[in-house]
């Protein structure tokens, strides 16, 4: 049965720092340049622990993972960063606009109990060995979650929702406005009446990893390292930090992430053709617009301004779940095309250009274009125990790291 608890956070004292000089958006989407903008914030932005630099740049010889182990050590000394007087839940709120619409997302950040994955907590993506090896260094040697995985759970019976809301009249501990224009608030929600219900609501309820899963995947790994000294099931170790929000608030919002491939067969289109209704567009078509809302069909841009929708009409192969990205995936790169190499871009605009013109060093022959992947095909994978390709969702806003941090040495 899972189990999200209530937990003596480590947080920022809004008294000493700004939140926006502090925080930072997660490790995996923070380019060199961005930690070099992060780092010039101020000494204390949470990056410098998150994903600092390599080397630290006063010219000291510590890895970047003992250097984010001491900044931590460090402001805790110096009272940048203090624990909650007492176990609390944290209520976050994020406003943000995604296709011109306003929209309010709630969640909770609590501590969540390990589960080996499908027990419970479901995972539905792939992970790759670099990330985890780098999460892993990080967590053995600061012990500590500092930065949540963004998790998703269906529970109907709003009535942890409305004692959340009842919470949103006082002053929040927590608020800042980030470069995106994306407003982020935060309270801690410690009243023993509010834990009681917000933890009925949470226990037993199955969790869906949206953002995390290298995360998750490292922290398993570090409580088997540490059971194998003490067993202690009671240990902070054995639960990681997360943010939980119900889909039933209807405040979540899921963005595609389009495909472009640098090589293709000759003979490119005649291989879609017979399991696929291959459709030409005039040049300068809306090719969101052409799929939106169309299962099983897809955007398609060959150099040259040649679009096309593609609508799969063929049998699903067995062991192949009838969602769109692992479609795509199975069907034209693996199948069809044989290939195993892709680029990523979310903005439409930046994908057409990067087959047209050639962007950041590569030349791209196609791009393909996806509609969001549905929350419940999320859940649908995950239940039957497979894995999406990467970058199959893209959760929308990103949770910022530096709101709270899960300590284990309190």
């Amino acid at each position: 049965m899972t189990k999200a608890i209530p937990f003596k956070g480590l947080l920022y004292d809004p008294e000493k720092v700004f939140m926006y000089d502090v925080t930072a958006p997660p490790y995996d989407i923070i380019t060199g340049d961005m930690l070099q903008r992060l780092y010039e914030r101020g000494p204390y932005n949470i990056a410098r622990v998150d994903c600092g630099m390599e080397t630290s740049p006063d010219g000291g010889n510590l890895t970047k993972y003992l250097l984010a182990s001491e900044s931590l050590r460090k402001w805790i000394e110096e009272g940048i960063i203090k624990f909650g007087d007492r176990p609390a839940y944290y209520l976050y709120e994020t406003v943000y606009t995604a296709d011109n619409k306003k929209k309010t997302m709630y969640g909770i950040f609590a501590a969540v109990k390990l589960a080996e994955p499908g027990k419970g907590i479901y995972p539905h993506e792939m992970t790759h060995s670099k990330p985890k090896e780098d999460r892993f260094n990080l967590l053995r040697i600061c012990r500590a979650n500092t930065s949540p995985i963004f998790s998703i759970y269906d529970n109907p019976d709003l009535k942890t929702t409305e004692v959340l809301r009842s919470v949103l009249n006082e002053r929040p501990y927590i608020e800042f406005t980030d470069d995106d224009s994306v407003a982020h608030k935060c309270w801690i929600v410690s009243d023993s009446k509010h834990i009681e219900t917000i933890q009925d609501g949470l226990t037993g309820r199955d969790i869906f990893i949206a953002d995390g899963h290298h995360r998750y995947e490292t922290a398993l790994k570090y409580q088997k390292l540490m059971k194998e000294g003490s067993g202690d099931s009671d240990a902070a170790y054995n639960y990681v930090l997360m943010l939980l929000v119900n889909v039933a608030d209807a405040g979540i919002t899921i963005k595609p992430t389009h495909r472009l491939l640098s090589n293709l067969p000759a003979n490119a289109l005649e291989l879609l053709q017979e399991q696929f209704d291959v459709t030409s567009l005039p040049p300068g078509t809306d090719i969101i617009g052409a799929i939106a809302n169309k299962q099983h069909t897809f955007g398609m841009l060959l150099k040259g301004g040649k679009f096309y929708t593609l609508h799969y009409k063929g049998e699903i192969p067995p062991g192949v779940l009838a969602i769109d990205v692992i479609i795509l995936h199975e069907i034209i790169f693996k199948k069809l095309y044989n290939v195993t190499e892709f680029g990523y871009e979310m903005d439409v605009a930046k994908t057409i250009a990067k087959v047209e013109s050639g962007q950041e060093g590569k030349q791209y022959e196609a791009a393909f274009f996806l509609n969001p992947t549905r929350v419940e095909d999320i859940e649908l994978v995950a239940r039957a125990g497979l894995r999406m390709p990467p970058k199959s969702t893209y959760f929308y806003p990103k949770i910022p790291t530096g709101i709270v941090i899960n300590y284990f040495d309190k």
